[in-house]
């Protein structure tokens, strides 16, 4: 009769399971730390992406910054004559003379600064990327100014001042003249900044309404340095920005 003889197993001792647990462990923790530090890498790479982007914003934020005010300053001694104009209109056989009406209706100082790159770190939750606490305050200060201070409350308020000049002169004025300039504009596909002078015949003579009228131009100008202040502060808080965070992390500056 044949016998069977079970084959004779080896049992491991301590160290054996020892190690064998030791070399899963240290593949499960490698590996941890490598999926660890690719998320790190692709983290650091969209920051630096970010912050990118954000640079190239706020560079065009203060040249735009840096043109209101300029417009403002050229501004601001034409709202003057306009007033005098207005105010002493018999002196101008009642004309509003286009080489003051003409900039004060076709040059804009309104700037409203997009924010893109703020609002997609702020609505991704990817805020949390920028490493460098100083630059994420900072950040979020700069986009709080303009939210509160431009957005919200100084182009609402520069606009009903300009809609209070141009609803009076409508009110009160001949637009002949500046319907043809109007349409040789548009024949010429000019910008509205680069309009050629149209005067406006005033059809009234009395003056309180003169006098109204005038005061919107004084209006209008105080609207204007109020605004170029604000303005003044954006451009100081995004050139601030651009500095260190260029400085930070080492972007050229156009």
């Amino acid at each position: 009769m044949e016998v069977h003889h079970h084959p004779h197993v080896e049992k491991k001792n301590f160290k054996e399971y020892f190690l064998e647990f030791l070399m899963i462990f240290l593949a499960v923790t490698l590996g941890f730390f490598a999926e660890g530090l690719r998320e790190h890498l692709g983290d650091k790479t969209k920051e630096k992406e970010y912050l990118s982007s954000m640079i190239s914003e706020l560079q065009y934020d203060t040249a735009k910054y840096k043109q209101v005010i300029q417009t403002v300053t050229y501004l601001r001694p034409i709202f003057d004559s306009l007033y005098i104009n207005a105010k002493e209109a018999k002196r101008f056989n009642y004309v509003l003379q286009g080489r003051w009406n003409t900039p004060v209706n076709e040059q804009s100082t309104i700037y409203q600064p997009a924010l893109t790159t703020i609002e997609q770190l702020k609505s991704s939750g990817n805020l949390r990327l920028i490493e460098d606490k100083n630059i994420a305050n900072k950040i979020m200060a700069y986009a709080t100014f303009v939210n509160n201070n431009i957005l919200q409350t100084r182009v609402a308020d520069m606009m009903e001042a300009a809609n209070n000049v141009y609803e009076q002169e409508d009110a009160i004025s001949d637009e002949e003249d500046f319907n043809q300039k109007l349409d040789d504009n548009m024949r010429q596909n000019l910008l509205p900044q680069n309009s050629a002078l149209f005067d406006m015949r005033l059809l009234v003579k009395d003056s309180v309404t003169l006098n109204k009228l005038a005061n919107s131009f004084i209006n209008f100008k105080a609207r204007d340095y109020g605004y170029s202040i604000v303005i003044s502060k954006a451009d100081s808080l995004a050139t601030e920005l651009i500095q260190i965070i260029s400085d930070k992390y080492h972007f050229a500056q156009k």
